[in-house]
């Protein structure tokens, strides 16, 4: 809708300069056409990285940020030719709802694919190496995103802290149990990290259990050749659920699921 406006302002306003000037020709009109364009994408894309760098973290959830995300996530799945196909639409839960999607994590472009399938407003715990770009961090941090640093307990364990408390305050997060991108040969999970599940046993927060199916194709195909992604949604769990599981029980229990909406997804 932003880009929509500024065309049609810069339209308006070479439209003017264009009658100041006697007699054009067609060459010169698409000359200016493409500058208004250029101009107006230009002024778009200024517009989302001082939103981005300015825009506080106190308000993670704000809806105009996560459009714009939104609409860029979108935006740059197509570019990839990915094509997401969604089953178990019903089960994702209602946007006021609290929860913590689990899943198998083969593709840098997993929390993406995710995010554009849920098509609701939640961040991600990601590990420290995505945060080192200046644009990136502050992009992440503006949508709540949690760095971890799996390297060092004292500060991993900080973040786990900082990810449970922005949970309780209602902002449901995606987070990759194995740990990182363990194997590209086999899209189940392989690995299981029980301190992930700390997310939901200190909040009550709802556990969304998601499989993904081709994402391990992305990193090896080419960029315009189409990719078609499965992402299954599974039933969620609720707290009263797993309340009384240590977190390798719930480990194991959700590993499962996804590990078997992988092999006949």
């Amino acid at each position: 809708m932003f880009l929509i406006i500024v065309i049609l302002l810069l339209a308006v306003l070479y439209t003017f300069l264009l009658n100041l000037i006697p007699s054009p020709g067609t060459w010169f009109i698409a000359i200016w056409i493409l500058i208004a364009l250029l101009l107006a994408i230009i002024t778009m894309v200024i517009f989302i990285i001082l939103f981005v760098t300015f825009a506080p973290r106190k308000n993670p959830k704000g809806k105009i940020r996560h459009f714009l995300l939104r609409s860029a996530v979108k935006l740059f799945i197509a570019i990839y030719h990915v094509k997401i196909e969604v089953v178990g639409k019903e089960n994702i839960p209602a946007q006021d709802e609290t929860f913590v999607v689990y899943a198998n994590h083969k593709s840098n472009m997993d929390p993406l694919l995710i995010y554009s399938a849920l098509h609701r407003r939640l961040t991600a715990v990601g590990k420290k190496s995505l945060f080192q770009n200046w644009l990136m961090k502050d992009i992440q941090l503006t949508f709540g995103a949690v760095s971890l640093d799996r390297d060092n307990n004292r500060e991993g364990a900080k973040q786990i802290i900082q990810a449970i408390k922005d949970i309780k305050n209602g902002l449901s997060m995606i987070i990759f149990p194995e740990g990182g991108i363990k194997s590209r040969d086999e899209e189940e999970m392989v690995s299981l990290r029980a301190g992930a599940y700390k997310l939901v046993t200190k909040t009550g927060a709802t556990i969304l259990p998601v499989s993904i199916i081709g994402s391990s194709e992305i990193s090896k195909r080419k960029r315009y050749k189409k990719k078609d992604v499965k992402i299954i949604v599974h039933k969620p769990i609720k707290y009263e659920e797993f309340k009384d599981m240590n977190t390798t029980e719930i480990g194991i229990k959700v590993e499962d699921i996804i590990n078997d909406g992988v092999k006949n997804g």
